[in-house]
């Protein structure tokens, strides 16, 4: 096999470049190059029409910033815009609420692996109760939730550790605070630090990139206590966990997620605005009366000559006839009609929550005229983003970390051993079913065709196999004990509802019951004579 390859001819030279050559050979070849780069930008354009300058790119403002300088200056006044949007739209609200709802659940669970029943059992005195919350408000899955609502609203979190006294009471001697990201820095910069690192928007790094110390404020830079106006400080990093979505590499700082449809959120809140206030004047009703020559009685008095007593109205009533004198005209003002909302309302709506990453009908609520099929592929479409929020932001970035912090305490305070391996693995709560009957029966399909297993099975429904086949034993065990059979027991009954093991096996053993003796024709005389004159009740 042979292979072509194409070599660039060399720069052409005119009659002035020979001339300049002559006398100037570096210059010449400048020139040269010059004029073949000029040509290779133009066939860059011919062939990417986005890199060319022209009617349809200008004013479209480029910028090859790295990520923290491209975030620093626009870090706090999105923040703002985030915060001032979720206060006051619902659909900022609704957006925020969907994604801490789904991708939190009723929580992401710890289960040791191997399985350690003493570090569970303390792992859940500290983590299912206030007692973890530095503001005694939350357990560890309140926290997990809060942790995820700020992260997409302010686009990042600090987790910070606080060490307490033995004698305070604590199951562990450590507690976590979860502080909003106004509390870092962001103007805290050192391009060399003595140390060789160096200082980016609070966020301090040794000589070669690791995460050193966070430069926190002691208090919220917003307070309006005036508590907030002292200095920074380094806090060691081994101390504070800053979560947020990693989008592109050397990102040191997150924006908040509703950044892309921050101004198309607001426009369409002022649409609503100016279409509520349309609405107001299309529900008015309004006249217009002229007199061109001067004729007609004024509005709300009697009319000269008139033979009723009812003066005319100036004001239109229920029931209400409006007698004109000659020369007076009437028009009704038409209103206007406001037709265009609910298709323009859609496509907008449509475009935030693909913005968000959530569903139009999580944002909205709205489900109507959505076939099965839709619904299903938009629910699988989504829950695959709730897998990367999970595994990706809340168990590597908080679960994972936190687990580690209280260990080391648990430790400390001998409620774990030291020779026992600890590992863990999160569970968290399964998608729902759209369809569960059919869904169902795939799950039994799976397992019985051995493509999956049953404890991954349960697993993937949000639940402890270990937990789960322990409890069903234990049931099991006690319906035995009981004598009761169900027909939801597949040791004993089939999918169909037949008898099958144990249960079959002494249904058979059993002798048929005994027949009873005929009866002579005088008993069932008898018997028919007493159903017949039996009172009806």
């Amino acid at each position: 096999m042979t292979t072509t390859t194409r070599v660039s001819p060399p720069p052409t030279m005119n009659f002035l470049d020979r001339a300049i050559g002559f006398v100037a050979p570096r210059t010449a070849l400048s020139r040269a190059r010059a004029r073949m780069a000029m040509g290779n930008l133009a066939a860059l354009q011919r062939h990417y029409e986005a890199a060319s300058a022209g009617r349809r790119t200008s004013g479209w403002r480029r910028s090859s910033a790295d990520p923290n300088a491209a975030i620093g200056p626009a870090l706090g006044l999105l923040r703002d815009q985030a915060r001032d949007l979720v206060r006051n739209n619902p659909y900022a609200e609704s957006a925020i609420s969907t994604i801490a709802d789904h991708a939190v659940g009723w929580g992401l669970t710890a289960k040791t692996k191997p399985k350690n029943r003493e570090a569970e059992t303390a792992w859940r005195e500290w983590a299912e109760t206030t007692l973890c919350d530095a503001d005694g408000l939350c357990d560890f899955y309140g926290l997990q939730k809060l942790v995820m609502r700020t992260v997409v609203e302010s686009g990042e979190v600090l987790v910070r550790r606080r060490f307490r006294r033995v004698d305070d009471g604590f199951p562990v001697p450590m507690q976590i605070q979860v502080l909003e990201p106004d509390f870092l820095d962001a103007g805290k910069n050192l391009a060399r630090t003595p140390q060789g690192g160096s200082i980016v928007q609070g966020v301090e790094r040794d000589a070669i990139g690791r995460k050193v110390a966070y430069w926190l404020f002691q208090d919220h830079p917003g307070s309006n206590t005036g508590l907030g106006l002292g200095g920074s400080v380094p806090v060691a990093a081994q101390n504070v966990r800053h979560i947020f979505r990693p989008t592109r590499a050397g990102q040191l700082r997150a924006l908040t997620w509703l950044a892309p449809i921050i101004l198309r959120l607001r426009d369409f809140d002022e649409f609503e605005d100016a279409t509520l206030m349309k609405q107001k004047i299309a529900a008015c009703l309004a006249v217009i009366t002229s007199d061109p020559d001067g004729t007609g009685a004024p509005l709300g008095e009697a009319s000269a000559g008139a033979t009723s007593d009812a003066p005319e109205v100036d004001q239109i009533e229920p029931g209400a006839i409006l007698n004109i004198r000659p020369g007076r005209s009437v028009e009704v003002v038409q209103p206007p009609q406001v037709r265009e909302y609910n298709d323009y309302a859609r496509n907008q709506l449509r475009a935030i929550a693909t913005g968000i990453g959530v569903t139009y009908e999580d944002l909205t609520g709205d489900y109507a005229d959505m076939p099965f099929s839709a619904a299903r592929m938009s629910r699988i479409r989504h829950w695959s983003r709730v897998e990367d929020w999970r595994w990706r932001i809340l168990i590597p970035q908080m679960c994972d970390p936190v687990f580690a912090w209280w260990l080391e305490a648990a430790l400390i305070m001998r409620r774990v051993k030291d020779t026992d391996e600890v590992n863990v693995e999160w569970t968290g709560s399964p998608a729902p079913l759209v369809d569960p009957v059919n869904e169902g029966l795939a799950f039994q399909r799976n397992v019985r065709a051995g493509i999956q297993s049953l404890p991954d099975a349960i697993r993937e429904r949000g639940y402890d196999p270990a937990d789960m086949l322990q409890e069903i034993a234990d049931s099991n065990a006690e319906l035995d004990r009981l004598g009761i059979l169900l027909d939801s027991d597949p040791r004993n009954v089939t999918q169909a509802g037949q008898l099958q093991g144990k249960a079959g096996a002494a249904f058979k053993a059993e002798p048929a019951p005994p027949a009873a003796p005929p009866a002579d024709d005088a008993e069932d005389e008898d018997r028919a004579r007493a159903l017949r004159i039996a009172p009806r009740r």
